[in-house]
């Protein structure tokens, strides 16, 4: 719970006091930084970059995601390092959805065979394990894409997509005047 602002400094309001009967009153105290170290938020962007992943990455830097998801409400420029963060785990996310609807994943399993007592048999199993990666990827869809969309380039204006053609085509001109087909005719 949040208190008065007093010089600059916002307050937070604690239950607490000493006990005893009647003397339990709110106690101010000045608001703690986020207490995250520049270490601890880059193994949370590294984290999360690799698996796009919020709980996990809050895990691996050893906070909350309360904390995390705050810190990112009250720093903007956490926020943008968190949306490069995620379009990265996103993406590798995406590839590999993509390579295990491809190719499957491949698990070994050693079995004692009942028929031969002593005897191992080996068993190779394919599986398609998309439920967690399809959550992941739904959940941050609508995030990704408004960050992929404020990050892609503008299309060129009419002026620098002339000079682009007119460059392409001098280029083309001078590859087939060297060819010998400065008239065009193509030999077949």
């Amino acid at each position: 719970m949040t208190g008065q602002v007093k010089d600059g400094d916002e307050m937070e309001v604690r239950r607490g006091g000493r006990p005893g009967p009647g003397t339990h009153r709110p106690q101010r105290r000045k608001r703690r930084p986020c207490g995250l170290s520049r270490a601890r938020r880059d193994q949370f962007l590294q984290a999360l970059g690799e698996s796009c992943n919020v709980s996990h990455a809050a895990r691996i830097a050893g906070t909350s995601t309360t904390s995390i998801y705050d810190l990112r409400r009250r720093d903007p420029g956490f926020a943008a390092e968190w949306a490069q963060a995620l379009e990265q785990g996103y993406a590798e996310l995406e590839m590999q959805l993509l390579r295990q609807s491809i190719f499957g994943s491949e698990t070994t399993e050693t079995v004692l065979d009942s028929a031969e007592p002593g005897r191992e048999k080996v068993k190779t199993l394919h599986s398609y394990p998309h439920a967690t990666g399809l959550r992941l990827l739904l959940s941050h869809r609508a995030e990704v894409t408004a960050y992929r969309q404020s990050k892609a380039a503008a299309p060129p204006s009419g002026e620098e997509l002339r000079e682009k053609i007119l460059q392409e085509l001098d280029a083309v001109g001078e590859r087939s005047g060297k060819d010998g087909n400065a008239g065009g005719n193509a030999e077949s």
